[in-house]
C-alpha cells in the first residue's frame, strides 16, 4: 500500500475477469463494424495518430450531460481538487501514468516501460518531478500494452490500491474488461455516430 493515501473501505478487485455478457456485447458489436477498405496499390498505407486526435475532439468537447451528477466540473483548485490522476502519450507511441498533488506540488510518473522515455526536467520548475522505480511499477515486457498498464495504473492510484498483480500475463484480459466495460456505458449510441453512413 502507498504511504498517505486513505484507501476506500469497500474490498475492490482491480483485477476481475471480463463479464462474459459485456464481453459477447462488444464482440458482436466489433463483426458489425464494415472492414476498412485497403489502401490503393500507388499509395503506401501509413500509420498515423490522426484519428486519435478526432477521437478527443468528439469525447472532450464541452456539452450538456445527460444526467445532473455527472458533468463538468467548475470546483477551485487546491480548495475542491488536490489530487489529479492522468494518461500522458510521450514520443508518439508510448504512454505513461501521472499523479499530480497540486497541495504537495509534485507529479509522481508511473512508466510501465522503464527507460522507453528519459525524463527531462527543467531547473527551475514549481513542482517537483518525480519518476517511480521498477520497484513500485509494474512493468510491460511485451510491445503495445502501455496504454492498458496506464490506466490500471490511474485506476488503483485513484482508488489507494496497490498494483499488485497487473502484469504481461493478465493485461490482454484487463485490455478486454476495459472495452466491454466502456462499450457496455454507451457504446451503441457513441459508437455509431463515429461509423461512416
Amino acid at each position: 500500500m502507498r504511504k498517505n493515501v486513505t484507501p476506500s473501505s469497500v474490498i475492490y478487485d482491480p483485477l476481475p475477469p471480463v463479464d462474459p455478457v459485456l464481453l459477447e456485447k462488444l464482440m458482436q458489436h466489433i463483426k458489425g463494424i464494415p472492414p476498412k477498405p485497403p489502401a490503393p496499390a500507388d499509395k503506401p498505407a501509413v500509420l498515423s495518430a490522426d484519428h486519435e486526435g478526432d477521437f478527443y475532439s468528439i469525447l472532450i468537447h464541452e456539452r450538456p450531460w445527460p444526467e445532473k451528477e455527472y458533468g463538468w466540473m467548475f470546483d477551485n483548485w487546491y480548495e475542491d481538487v488536490d489530487h489529479l490522476y492522468g494518461c500522458l502519450q510521450t514520443g508518439g507511441n508510448h504512454w505513461v501514468a501521472y499523479h499530480v498533488d497540486l497541495k504537495k506540488e509534485k507529479i509522481d510518473c508511473y512508466d510501465p516501460i522503464f527507460g522507453e522515455v528519459k525524463p527531462e526536467t527543467p531547473s527551475k520548475k514549481k513542482f517537483s518531478f518525480r519518476r517511480r522505480s521498477k520497484r513500485y511499477t509494474p512493468q510491460n515486457t511485451q510491445i503495445g500494452d502501455c496504454g492498458v498498464y496506464s490506466l490500471k495504473f490511474v485506476e488503483c492510484l485513484a482508488l489507494g490500491v496497490s498494483f499488485d498483480g497487473i502484469n504481461d500475463k493478465n493485461i490482454q484480459g484487463l485490455r478486454m474488461k476495459m472495452a466491454a466495460e466502456i462499450f457496455d456505458e454507451e457504446g451503441n449510441y457513441v459508437m455509431s455516430s463515429w461509423l461512416p453512413n
